[in-house]
């Protein structure tokens, strides 16, 4: 039997669909107040039978900060996705996020060792591989550090592979994988999948700053050919390929008939901006641009997926096949954009 966390995600609900697909036996834990209609989105989009595929998960309610909670819904499971993390770019998160993101994390690790799961696969990120000389692209070998552009994600990301890797010392067979930003469909307001409807939006600006990119069914199928495997205590960077916020962006512009050629945005003004979005923020609750977002819109940061290619034989989707495939959707979903 197979356990996912944070199913009701973006790359959580494409791994459950794969799963059940697959016929297997899948348990999802979600939070009592999460929703599943997006999940439920997800599955329409690539099957005709998605309401009877959803019926075949088992929905648990768990509080991930909660070891009793966690070691309970682990009994009889062979295997675990670890796919749950909270991402927030506001200073006032800061906190609770890289405390959660570590607990839980530390929670799953144990709940694990203890209960003698045959396998875990824990859900990382890019943020969390350590720079690369400059123009060349970082490897699984690069040691994370602290540096001006690095965000309070990427810490929490950081401390939760240090709570695999101790799991790994202590005998656990556990694969990590780090993504770089994931495109897939659904999820429209927010995370990655948000770049849609601010381009369908009027989006008319853009940074240089260059990232790695991956389709997300590419990110499943890693992840699923990793956990096949005999492969542990070993990490993987999965990534299609880099490009900079500008040229993403005018990717997706592309893709969903809009402008193509967006304007450079100076650092000096976007961080204006940012102490402007600060200011209204007091006051609304909501921020669009904050300061670590600003740092990370001038980081080039490029990354090769070479050792999850030989481990696994996968061909990665073209990014801008990926960007076609998502906008296709998009487009499905909003008729009047």
């Amino acid at each position: 039997m197979i356990l996912v966390t944070g199913g009701t995600g973006l790359l959580g609900s494409h791994l459950l669909l794969e799963l059940v697909r697959k016929h297997e036996e899948v348990v999802a834990l979600k939070r009592p107040s999460s929703g599943l209609e997006e999940v439920k989105r997800v599955f329409s989009y690539y099957s005709n039978e998605a309401e009877e595929l959803f019926r075949l998960i088992d929905w648990v309610d768990a509080d991930l900060m909660n070891y009793a909670e966690v070691e309970r819904v682990m009994i009889d499971i062979d295997q675990v996705y670890h796919c749950a993390a909270m991402v927030s770019f506001r200073p006032r998160d800061r906190k609770k996020m890289i405390n959660f993101n570590t607990e839980c994390t530390t929670n799953i690790v144990n709940a694990c060792i203890e209960m003698r799961v045959d396998k875990l696969l824990h859900v990382s990120s890019s943020s969390a591989i350590g720079k690369a000389p400059e123009g060349s692209p970082a490897d699984e070998s690069k040691i994370w550090a602290r540096t001006k552009t690095s965000t309070s994600y990427s810490v929490s990301k950081f401390r939760s592979e240090m709570e695999v890797w101790r799991g790994i010392e202590e005998g656990l067979k556990a694969v990590i994988v780090n993504p770089t930003i994931i495109l897939g469909p659904g999820f429209w307001d927010r995370g990655s999948s948000s770049m849609f409807g601010r381009v369908a939006g009027g989006m008319r600006y853009a940074t240089p700053g260059v990232t790695g990119y991956v389709g997300v069914q590419d990110v499943v199928l890693a992840m699923t050919r990793l956990m096949a495997s005999d492969v542990f205590g070993e990490r993987y960077i999965v990534s299609s390929g880099d490009f900079s916020y500008r040229e993403m962006l005018e990717m997706i512009a592309g893709a969903l008939g809009k402008p193509r050629t967006l304007k450079p945005v100076s650092p000096s003004t976007l961080r204006f901006l940012s102490r402007v979005d600060a200011v209204a923020g007091f006051f609304t609750g909501k921020r669009r641009i904050t300061g670590e977002q600003a740092k990370a819109a001038y980081h080039k940061a490029r990354f090769s997926s070479q050792k999850v290619i030989e481990a696994t034989g996968m061909e990665f989707t073209p990014v801008e096949k990926a960007i076609e495939h998502v906008a296709g959707y998009y487009r499905a979903d909003h008729p009047r954009f």
